[in-house]
């Protein structure tokens, strides 16, 4: 029986510095665009991708391809970026099935990502909050928008999503917060409609068993088509789902 792993990356086998336990070895997993290294991988996260030696490791991530290329770990097979928006194959090219599908999409709403990205710089702007936002886009399709404070401000972030997003389109488009990265996505998009068509499309029939790693609330819907999840400690997933238990 073959084993697919879908492995979400950022906070799930990989994170910041700060993030990282603090009387635990690290190493690191991934550099900035100046070659610094920006995230790190603990040696319980090493052993966890140990574990999975002879399973197909699937990145599934909200990085695109400039991002993703940063990452040090030892992934070569089919990855999904960019929020489910491309889907790699073993070669570095985009899944052409999957790209004829969202493509066309992401041209649509492309002018009116720049205009809320304009729109939402103009508040940063008249509110002094100092975050950084800017259109991510991968394969010449404009994707989704990303908001960060270059100090780790979260409140700064909350701010914009409490006051300027609060009344965004949910039918079209989803904010997502988790520490100190805001994202407007628009609903074509999802890790788990990428993951469908891996599944559907990509993997050889036959029995096998389909595992998920994520951390965050956007992991969710893709964790569900999984046949088992996997969850990191203190993760927004866990948190969420022990506090639920609790009431």
């Amino acid at each position: 029986m073959q084993t697919i792993v879908f492995l979400d990356l950022d906070d799930t086998i990989l994170q910041t510095r700060p993030k990282c336990p603090p009387d635990e070895p690290i190493e690191p997993a991934a550099h900035g665009r100046d070659g610094q290294p920006l995230s790190f991988i603990t040696d319980r996260q090493r052993a966890l991708l140990a574990l999975f030696g002879a399973a197909t490791v699937i990145p599934t991530t909200a990085r695109n391809r400039d991002a993703f290329r940063r990452v040090r770990l030892p992934f070569s097979g089919h990855a999904i970026l960019d929020f489910g928006g491309v889907i790699l194959r073993p070669d570095g090219t985009p899944d052409p099935g999957w790209d004829a599908i969202v493509r066309p999409q992401a041209c649509h709403v492309g002018p009116e990502l720049l205009a809320v990205l304009k729109d939402v710089q103009a508040f940063i702007a008249a509110r002094g909050l100092g975050v950084n936002a800017r259109l991510i886009a991968d394969f010449d399709m404009p994707l989704y928008l990303v908001l960060k404070h270059p100090a780790g401000d979260c409140a700064a972030l909350q701010t914009v999503r409490r006051e300027h997003w609060g009344g965004i389109d949910t039918d079209r488009f989803f904010v997502h917060l988790t520490g100190n990265n805001l994202s407007l996505v628009p609903r074509f998009l999802g890790k788990e409609r990428a993951v469908r068509h891996v599944l559907d499309q990509l993997i050889p029939a036959g029995p096998r068993l389909v595992l998920g790693a994520g951390d965050s609330f956007t992991d969710a819907p893709f964790l569900g088509l999984c046949d088992f999840a996997l969850l990191p400690r203190q993760s927004q997933l866990m948190t969420s789902l022990l506090e639920g238990g609790r009431r």
